[in-house]
């Protein structure tokens, strides 16, 4: 299903805000794919309603989002939607780079939970390492992703645990504000997120939005962006519109994206600039490699197939120094490490950009780096479920006893979804000729695509309700079992609750 117009206008106008050198025209038809045709992007055209609880169903999303043993649930916001936008716009810019490029949305956002066989969790992560609990005003995300995490807890609150440390977590969180709890959190280095209050607000008619929460003590500014751009010069002219012309045999070599990031946003933004013609060098440290590489393998080679790797001994100053000249030869630098970690490998994202007119730094972080500077350059921890939440992405179960109940929504959403925008924002500030510190915030991208549209209320959530996220869009209903599987009724129409695809492996 092609991304719904208004996704598109509505990603256009946010990315324009940003600075970026957004094109004119865009793709629809089959989610970018062939045999697409050109459209005005900026030109808002009239809404075509979408039936989004069947979509959420035939994604595979569904089957990540609800309780156990009860009903599925679908999202009162644009998620696949405002996914699909973001992977129509990288087609048509990466269509005049040369190399088109097709993100298919289903495959990026439950592909590693059909590799590891993940299923819902409701208040607990696909994964299992986040959970959302009650806070004595509202809810909040705890990640306890790392042995480090679990070994904090009791630093958190303050008192030793002889139990299971969730037990004392859920026993011990009703008596704080969630604002003291995630400054706290935030200082001992432990991922915790608070649900906005704009987010919680709406879970009386289903809605997921975002909102201004504060987020621990670090004011996040005047709402959240899609992402950020800031300084650079143009290297070159924008890419003409029309086709491009074919590379001659003496073309130039491809530019080189060197890629400091781990796990999957910044790798997946790495894969896909690969699909784009760049080059792409992974770099890890000797001392602490990709954690990827200890989970799934097919996972790790969906996100690397294709790219060169590279390790360098960062507690050696020789180490630091190849690294320094490895980064100097790029075109495009990836990483998601907190500005006070660069600056102590000698990385200088600002000075690097400003040195050669035409490069792009990417920075994916869990709450950007206007955030860390805050915290004196180290800034907070986040992970995709916990910085979901602290956007706001999440869904209700409406049925649930004692009222609505906020749970995931999909498999650590956040991170794919900035791989996704993240290579978008490269893509366009190439095809424009503009170097950029290019500042992706997980938190922010997510609620972004939580984000109610403009105008429009959310609908229901749990086993029956409106549609989800346009006012209007007809009823829907779940029936089954997890035995007998899942159906999504709606508009006349049903679609069965399917399982996440798994991703197509290069190699």
């Amino acid at each position: 299903m092609a991304a719904a117009p208004w996704a598109l206008v509505e990603l256009g106008d946010a990315l324009r805000a940003a600075g970026l050198p957004v094109p004119e025209e865009a793709t629809t038809g089959g989610g970018g794919g062939p045999g697409s045709r050109p459209m005005p992007m900026l030109v808002t055209p009239t809404p075509t309603p979408t039936h989004s609880a069947l979509d959420w169903a035939e994604s595979g999303l569904m089957a990540l989002t609800g309780q156990p043993g009860r009903p599925p649930v679908v999202p009162a916001a644009p998620v696949l939607d405002r996914a699909r936008a973001a992977a129509q716009l990288l087609t048509a810019v990466s269509t005049r780079l040369g190399s088109p490029v097709f993100a298919d949305v289903a495959e990026i956002l439950g592909g590693r939970a059909a590799l590891l066989g993940l299923r819902r969790g409701g208040t607990v992560s696909a994964n299992g390492s986040c959970r959302l609990m009650r806070a004595a005003d509202g809810w909040v995300a705890v990640n306890l992703a790392r042995p480090d995490d679990v070994d904090a807890v009791p630093a958190l609150l303050g008192a030793e645990i002889t139990d299971d440390v969730w037990d004392a977590l859920a026993a011990a969180l009703p008596r704080w504000r969630s604002r003291d709890l995630v400054e706290r959190a935030w200082l001992l280095g432990l991922p915790v997120a608070p649900l906005p209050a704009a987010a919680a607000a709406g879970a009386g008619a289903g809605g997921a939005g975002a909102g201004g929460a504060d987020a621990g003590g670090l004011d996040p500014g005047s709402g959240f962006a899609v992402v950020r751009v800031s300084g650079g010069a143009t290297g070159r002219r924008p890419a003409p519109p029309g086709p491009p012309e074919s590379p001659g045999p003496t073309s130039a070599p491809a530019p080189l994206v060197v890629d400091l990031s781990s796990l999957w946003a910044g790798p997946l933004a790495a894969r896909l600039l690969g699909q784009l013609g760049l080059r792409v060098i992974k770099v890890e440290s000797v001392h602490r490699p990709d954690g990827a590489r200890r989970g799934d393998p097919d996972f790790y080679r969906w996100l690397h197939t294709g790219q060169d790797e590279t390790r360098f001994d960062f507690h050696e100053p020789a180490g630091r120094a190849a690294l320094r000249d490895l980064v100097e030869q790029a075109d495009v630098v990836i990483e998601g490490s907190r500005p006070r970690a660069l600056a102590q490998l000698g990385l200088d994202a600002q000075a690097w950009v400003a040195a050669r007119p035409g490069r792009v730094w990417l920075s994916i972080t869990g709450y950007g780096r206007r955030v860390a500077a805050q915290a004196d350059g180290a800034g907070p921890v986040a992970f995709g479920d916990d910085a979901a939440v602290g956007g706001g992405l999440v869904a209700w179960d409406q049925a649930a006893r004692g009222g609505p109940v906020p749970v995931f929504c999909g498999d650590a959403i956040a991170d794919p979804l900035a791989g996704l925008f993240g290579a978008l924002a490269v893509a366009l500030c190439r095809a424009g000729g503009r170097g950029a510190l290019v500042d992706v915030a997980m938190r922010d991208v997510a609620a972004f695509v939580a984000g109610p549209r403009s105008g429009v209320r959310g609908g229901g959530g749990g086993s029956r309700g409106r549609g989800a996220h346009e006012q209007g869009e007809p009823p829907w209903a779940v029936t089954g079992s997890d035995e007998l599987g899942w159906t999504v009724h709606q508009a006349g129409q049903e679609a069965p609750v399917r399982a996440p695809r798994p991703p197509q492996l290069r190699g």
